[in-house]
């Protein structure tokens, strides 16, 4: 079941017409993209990248359909094994292994476009910048009974592309009340 999911998985997105409206990714940076996008985000940072993926089943999932797309993997979540993951991934960067951190920042339980500290606490330590893709789907079927609102492109379907560079700059890195504040201000505009 698992090989038909990839394969089908890859079938559809390799039928996607990106519209790409920016810069490209840079090697040396920390992709982020909303957990609802991540059919068309994980495709498009699979260049020379390391995925954080949860420990769950539909991590092990995911994880599997990753490999194929040729991502190194490390595994865990804000709720297992998060630091730890976060660690290893920064250290396969420093090594010169990989050069570029991909993350859905809400995931894997949300909430919802709400994001997590991780992407701004890799992107500080290895000095490197942050870029959300904003992902928007002409077509697609949103599963509205998931915490995500997981969205499934049709295929041939349009997707436009946006990558903005966050500055991590003021990120408060040493003050936990600061930071809840200054990623749900990040947040509200990444949602725009």
């Amino acid at each position: 079941m698992l090989a038909i999911l990839g394969v089908g998985l890859t079938s559809l997105v390799k039928t996607l017409r990106i519209e790409w409206n920016g810069d490209p990714l840079p090697e040396g940076a920390v992709v982020a993209f909303w957990h609802s996008k991540m059919i068309a985000g994980w495709w498009l940072a699979k260049n020379d990248a390391v995925a954080i993926v949860s420990q769950s089943k539909d991590g092990q999932r995911l994880a599997e359909l990753l490999a194929k797309w040729k991502y190194t993997l490390v595994r865990g979540s804000s709720s297992k094994g998060g630091h730890e993951a976060l660690d290893n991934a920064i250290a396969l960067i420093k090594c010169g292994d990989i050069t570029n951190l991909v993350i859905t920042p809400d995931g894997p339980r949300g909430p919802r476009e709400v994001m997590k500290r991780g992407a701004f606490i890799a992107a500080v330590e290895l000095g490197v910048p942050l870029i959300f893709l904003k992902i928007l789907y002409r077509n697609a079927t949103i599963l509205t009974k998931s915490w995500d609102h997981f969205e499934v492109p049709y295929p041939l379907s349009k997707v436009i592309v946006t990558p903005v560079v966050i500055d991590t700059s003021d990120f408060p890195a040493d003050d936990k009340e600061k930071q809840k504040l200054y990623l749900e201000r990040i947040s509200k505009q990444l949602r725009k």
